[in-house]
């Protein structure tokens, strides 16, 4: 029996795909161009219940875990679209993060509207002069009377105008080179869009996606003592706890996204016609699609054993590094193969191959570059020097 195959999951992926199909590309093009969130589709989801999926069912989620949240992410982004990589900020970072870590008020205030649709997340970590290196981020919060004052920036900030809470990481004791990971925290703003001391600025990305990307200023940020998440100074714990999670979520929607290429190839190598024969007839077509669906079908293995590995409470970083890697690169090759099986009309929007190939290039890059998850397999599963 291949992981993750048993009747409960049958009828996870049979909702979802219902779900999926109900929102065609046109669904889609219409709000990437005119940059608005699909609410349909989330209110859809809610419904069913699977944005909460993996949240206790006493704050009303499913109690299902992460191999049940990856099976959904997949299936959404094999049935077109970009649903299910927005699975990652509020289910994982949000709903995951403030299970594990947060106090009673917060899972009180925060996982019932996360569960029901009502409440969205997003994530400011990234600045300009950090990259990667989150140790080396320069925004600082300070202790006040009645909380904490944040100043700083952060860049490539996703989706802040549809957040109802940001996750914001800050650095709220100086750098020591002799306890490098202490001194990180992190906070949990409501309605960032209406705090006084938050200024967004856009920034101009070619990815084809519905939400904007923004630079974002904290100026004097006033934050409350019961806004911090987890532990003062321990910030960093927390983003690795629920790091594996991000890697699992963001390789099921690059391996949904990689199958739906293959899927649209295979239909349009069906149905065009040239010399005489469909396409798909020939091998220079067949071939490079049949090899892009077994290596996406190997990926899915890994991905579903990070997912499994991480509900028993294993060590699951190697799995969910690998499943990161594999997915993104035969994801983007597969869409790569796409565009080229259906010719000339791969460029064009109806056809929505080159969307996807856009999309899956970002997760070679995004949210941590391939070459780091190389770094963590060389340093801590062959044992070799640190390269970085």
């Amino acid at each position: 029996m291949v992981l993750g195959e048993t009747e409960m999951h049958d009828m996870i992926r049979e909702s979802v795909r219902d779900i999926a199909a109900d929102f065609d590309h046109g669904y889609w093009r219409e709000h990437i161009e005119d940059k608005r969130f699909p609410a349909e589709y989330w209110a859809a989801l809610a419904e069913d219940g699977w944005l909460g999926v993996a949240i206790p069912e006493e704050y009303g989620g499913e109690g299902l875990g992460m191999l049940e949240m990856t099976i959904i992410i997949e299936e959404l982004s094999r049935g077109g679209g970009q649903g299910g990589i927005v699975f990652v900020l509020t289910p994982v970072f949000g709903g995951i993060g403030i299970e594990r870590h947060g106090s009673e008020a917060q899972k009180d205030e925060y996982l019932p509207k996360i569960a029901s649709g009502d409440m969205r997340f997003c994530m400011a970590l990234t600045e300009p002069r950090a990259g990667t290196n989150t140790l080396n981020i320069e925004t600082t919060a300070e202790p006040t009377e009645e909380g904490w004052r944040v100043n700083g920036e952060k860049t490539f900030i996703s989706g802040v105008e549809n957040a109802d809470a940001m996750l914001l990481v800050a650095r709220t004791s100086e750098f020591d080179p002799s306890n490098p990971t202490h001194g990180v925290t992190l906070f949990v703003v409501d309605e960032p869009t209406e705090r006084a001391g938050i200024m967004l600025s856009t920034v101009e990305t070619t990815v084809p996606w519905f939400e904007t990307q923004y630079a974002v200023r904290f100026d004097d940020l006033a934050v409350a003592e019961s806004d911090v998440l987890g532990a003062v100074d321990g910030g960093l714990y927390l983003l690795w706890d629920t790091l594996n999670t991000e890697r699992i979520g963001g390789a099921a929607s690059a391996l949904g996204g990689g199958l739906r290429a293959v899927d649209l190839a295979v239909e349009y190598a069906g149905d065009r016609e040239v010399f005489g024969a469909p396409i798909g007839s020939h091998q220079a077509i067949q071939h490079p699609i049949a090899d892009s669906y077994a290596k996406l079908t190997a990926a899915r293995e890994v991905t579903y054993k990070a997912a499994a590995k991480w509900d028993a409470g294993e060590d699951c970083g190697m799995e969910a590094n690998a499943a990161k890697l594999l997915t993104s690169r035969f994801g983007t090759e597969a869409a790569d193969r796409a565009i080229q099986t259906h010719g000339g009309n791969g460029f064009t929007p109806e056809y929505e191959v080159f969307s996807i190939w856009q999309n899956l290039r970002l997760t070679q890059t995004a949210p941590v570059s391939n070459e780091m998850v190389l770094n963590y397999i060389g340093e801590h599963e062959l044992g070799m020097p640190r390269s970085y």
